[in-house]
């Protein structure tokens, strides 16, 4: 496994738990927004930056009964094909395991909720499903989307979408329609946007917006969704 960095504990990543987070090399979207550009594109980074999959163990022995669970995070994880050994490592010393995912690959999604691995999982909304490919930068099967957000709602454990309010990639009638596409869904967080450190330089100039229109889109969301969360 290319392990990019860890946060040796974290109290936010993981809802109601205490948590370290291991970050993985490698995606296959490319947004502009992105605050992690050194994972997604693994050319630009030097052997020295990565950990070793036995230091991340030796750390995972060493807070056995200190912290509760791992956050895996990206990157994108599930487009590592040694995700489910890896995952299955981790519980085998104890901890939950919350996932993070950009839902691209509704297979992986499947076979992990199946086996039992995850014990919560996020997984990003980037926008409506019509601006997709210009908020991931990428060529996107939105029908792999959809399909992970289904099986997330169905999966019986713990979830939520979390959608990241850029300017220009997510509008209001964006939100409204997130609200639709969502319905019943249990939880969605609004993350505000951050212009610092993003993959295309250009997205610098952008500025967030105020924590008013976040608060409006949370009120359009609660139409479709059970629970809002604002994260500025």
């Amino acid at each position: 496994m290319k392990i990019g960095g860890l946060q040796k504990l974290t109290l936010v990543d993981y809802p109601g738990k205490v948590a370290a987070t291991v970050f993985l090399i490698g995606c296959n979207f490319r947004c502009p927004f992105c605050q992690n550009p050194d994972l997604v594109n693994p050319d630009v980074r030097s052997e020295s930056d990565s950990i070793l999959e036995s230091e991340f163990f030796d750390f995972l022995d060493s807070k056995i009964g200190f912290i509760d669970g791992i956050c895996i995070t990206g990157g994108e994880p599930t487009i590592n094909a040694d995700l489910i050994d890896f995952i299955r490592k981790i519980k085998a010393k104890g901890f939950l395991v919350k996932l993070d995912s950009n839902g691209s690959n509704p297979e992986a999604l499947s076979e992990i909720i199946n086996e039992k691995l995850i014990d919560f999982i996020a997984m990003d909304i980037k926008t409506s499903l019509d601006k997709y490919g210009r908020a991931t930068g990428a060529e996107v099967d939105v029908d792999n989307i959809k399909r992970s957000v289904e099986i997330i709602k169905n999966s019986g454990i713990d979830y939520e979408f979390r959608t990241t309010v850029v300017p220009w990639l997510v509008e209001k009638k964006d939100i409204e329609k997130i609200g639709e596409w969502l319905k019943g869904a249990k939880k969605i967080a609004l993350q505000q946007f951050q212009n610092k450190k993003v993959l295309d330089k250009e997205f610098e100039k952008i500025q967030p917006y105020p924590d008013e229109t976040l608060k409006e889109f949370k009120k359009i969301l609660e139409k479709y969704i059970e629970r809002v969360e604002l994260r500025v």
